[in-house]
């Protein structure tokens, strides 16, 4: 028992790691002037025309993903971090926690050189964190619904094996 409360510990610990390691990424993205993140979205976006085959993908919508799935990750990782911390799913804290991080980000984009705060931006992050706390949810549910048939299955079998 003591041995897996540590290894629980090491698991919320890992995953609050990887939550700031993101958030520093979210963070050095948003540091960027307009005229290099336009520079690196338009890189992206003449990708994905050429990929597709289509000119009906934008420059708009590539930098939108790219916001909404930063912040689904983010809201992902929160959440696991917080379940690994407490034990309990806390779905409306991690989104909160997810969504004034999203708020900050705009904020801090009103000092870089070309950048503004978009309330729009921040409404499509916390989209992405609502996002990623489903995701979490969903992924949650399916590995404990996978250990509870194991556990079903070896009080069942478990006698065949002696």
């Amino acid at each position: 028992m003591q041995q897996e409360n540590k290894r629980s510990k090491a698991i919320a610990v890992i995953f609050w790691i990887l939550t700031a390691i993101c958030m520093v990424i979210i963070f050095y993205f948003s540091s960027r002037p307009a005229n290099q993140s336009a520079g690196q979205s338009s890189v992206v976006t003449l990708f994905l025309q050429r990929l597709f085959h289509t000119e009906a993908i934008t420059e708009h919508m590539v930098r939108k993903f790219a916001h909404f799935t930063e912040f689904a990750g983010l809201g992902f990782l929160i959440n696991t971090a917080l379940y690994c911390s407490i034990d309990k799913q806390k779905l409306p804290l991690g989104i909160a926690i997810g969504s004034t991080y999203a708020g900050t980000d705009e904020i801090h984009q009103i000092f870089v050189d070309g950048r503004s705060y978009q309330f729009t931006d921040w409404a499509l992050d916390t989209a992405g964190i609502v996002t990623g706390a489903i995701i979490f949810l969903i992924l949650n549910l399916i590995i404990r619904k996978i250990i509870e048939h194991k556990k079903e299955d070896k009080k069942i079998y478990g006698h065949i094996q002696k």
